[in-house]
């Protein structure tokens, strides 16, 4: 069974799931909160979130 935690905060998934941008093939499912902050970070030009600062690896 999959992991059903967001990687990147340690929430639920939810039903729709979405692909971090932090990766380059898009394949780490994350929750929509922590989606819509990548999101936003790269409209912004923010650097995102690395993977080495998530909770969950």
């Amino acid at each position: 069974m999959p992991d059903t935690r967001c990687p990147r905060c340690g929430g639920p998934l939810g039903e729709r799931p979405a692909r971090s941008r932090v990766t380059t093939d898009r394949e780490v499912l994350i929750c929509t909160m922590c989606g819509t902050d990548e999101a936003v970070r790269d409209a912004h030009g923010q650097a995102p979130v690395p993977p080495g600062e998530w909770p969950l690896t």
